[in-house]
């Protein structure tokens, strides 16, 4: 099957789809039917879905068929070269980006934030504060303090993005030097207490990133010089 060919059937997929008003967990007509109705070899179709189950588009569900899949940032991720994102300057650029998102949605987080979560949020920095003590790093305990602070938006969008700017940040740090993690438990508890009432949440998000950003500048340090 030539390119042009493989390339129109997935458009014709994706027309099919749109038309059809198809939403996440529908599912796609028979693949006899849709081959008659799109014009195709069962094979040209097969080649056209199997990419787009790649591109997170369709899900195959055993024994049941095509199924349109809920939209993810997870497929992009997957595609992305490693070793092409991987310097000092992509990773502070990637660094600003998410400071910008989780910023912006701080104050709403403070509005919806339960005794619960913040206990959560409590027991998270217990456990980075041990590590620290320890000598260990926390990068899990790091990513799961941010997001168990943005569920609460309600907002599965923001949750996928937040989970690529930790996948893109964790694959730039294989390639450069660790960063340190002593006193980063304390800008988080601050984090906690601001948002109880102590303190300004947009401000101390804003010093934790400002302090991040300066971890980062040091890690690369020899980066840039070299």
């Amino acid at each position: 099957m030539t390119k042009v060919l493989f390339e129109a059937v997935q458009d014709q997929l994706l027309e099919l789809i749109a038309d059809e008003r198809l939403r996440a967990g529908d599912a796609l007509p028979p693949e006899g039917e849709l081959a008659v109705r799109l014009g195709v070899s069962r094979g040209s179709l097969r080649e056209a879905t199997r990419s787009l189950q790649s591109m997170g588009v369709l899900e195959a569900r055993a024994g049941k068929g095509l199924f349109v899949q809920a939209f993810s940032l997870h497929p992009v991720i997957r595609m992305l070269p490693y070793r092409a994102i991987a310097s000092g300057a992509e990773l502070k650029e990637l660094l600003e980006l998410r400071a910008a998102l989780e910023r912006g949605l701080i104050d709403r987080v403070a509005a919806e934030l339960t005794d619960d979560k913040l206990a959560e949020l409590d027991a998270i920095v217990d456990e980075m504060d041990a590590l620290e003590r320890a000598g260990r790093a926390f990068p899990e305990q790091d990513r799961r303090f941010h997001r168990a602070l943005y569920v609460v938006v309600g907002n599965r969008l923001v949750l996928d993005v937040l989970d690529t700017f930790w996948e893109l940040s964790t694959r730039m740090r294989r390639e450069l030097p660790p960063l340190r993690y002593d006193d980063l438990a304390e800008r988080h508890r601050a984090i906690v207490r601001a948002l109880r009432g102590d303190g300004d949440p947009v401000r101390a998000m804003d010093e934790h990133f400002t302090d991040i950003q300066a971890r980062v500048t040091e890690m690369t340090s020899g980066e840039d010089a070299s």
